[in-house]
């Protein structure tokens, strides 16, 4: 852990196993473990279930990795959050924000 990296999340990676119905169910496993510097963002308002909601939402510095990518989870605090866009810090991409969104359940 160095300076600002002083939260841990969970990296979550994505499993589809067979349905009874022939389709195939998500599920995400934590797979590692990576510091990363959190800050909370504005909350944003969705509809679902025929009723308004706020997703609460993250933006987690982190060092590059080659398995970040749009559309991936991760777990901070206890809850799962959707990676919405990747974001460089750098030139060179040693570091980058996940923006990230709350999973629906």
């Amino acid at each position: 852990m160095i300076g600002a990296f002083r939260y841990q999340i969970e990296i979550l990676a994505e499993t589809r196993m067979a349905d009874e119905a022939g389709g195939a169910s998500r599920a995400f496993a934590p797979t590692a473990q990576v510091w990363a510097a959190v800050e909370l963002l504005p909350s944003v308002a969705a509809i679902g279930d025929d009723r308004a909601r706020r997703l609460r939402r993250l933006s987690a510095l982190v060092r590059s990795r080659m398995d970040w990518a749009i559309g991936g989870r991760i777990r901070f605090d206890g809850a799962d959050y959707e990676i919405v866009s990747i974001e460089s810090d750098d030139e060179r991409g040693r570091r980058v924000f996940l923006i990230c969104e709350e999973a629906a359940p």
